[in-house]
């Protein structure tokens, strides 16, 4: 049991991708000016107030959906949580221009600390080459053997 455990840690590679404390004004919202990852991957978001009736939530929005929110019109999001004083978001990003913003929805401002972590899998392709090879040498080994098979067996049965 502890074997499996200890391989499905190792499956994932896990990196912290950000580590800030941002002062956010009432009513207001800040975002990570770059985006969280190139590949998919799965995305931890873990924010924490010090007040504890701060009304803050965590979005993951797009890029052209950021460019909406900054410009103050509609705009779509990823992921989000819903507000209070702490909260955790864990979801699957596929695009590469995928952002997160912290928002203040209180009326006084808060100081948030965000942390973000990121575990994409150590995921290995074989190249054409190497995989026509593999096939190659299994439909050998496996004819081989039943050959093998074959000529013990028909010896066995004639007399």
């Amino acid at each position: 049991m502890i074997a499996a455990l200890l391989f499905l840690m190792a499956a994932f590679a896990r990196a912290d991708l950000i580590d800030e404390t941002f002062e956010i004004p009432a009513g207001d919202w800040r975002y990570v000016p770059r985006p969280l990852t190139e590949e998919p991957a799965m995305v931890d978001c873990i924010f924490q107030c010090g007040r504890p009736d701060a009304q803050v939530r965590l979005v993951l929005v797009s890029h052209a959906d950021l460019n909406a929110w900054r410009t103050g019109r509609d705009h779509d999001e990823i992921a989000a949580t819903p507000a209070g004083p702490r909260g955790t978001l864990r979801t699957s990003v596929h695009d590469a221009d995928t952002y997160v913003a912290i928002e203040n929805r209180a009326p006084q401002p808060v100081r948030v600390r965000l942390r973000v972590f990121l575990e994409q899998p150590r995921v290995r392709y074989l190249s054409r080459g190497r995989q026509l090879a593999v096939i190659a040498i299994s439909f050998g080994v496996f004819f081989a053997i039943v050959s093998f098979s074959a000529r013990k067996l028909l010896k066995a049965i004639r007399p």
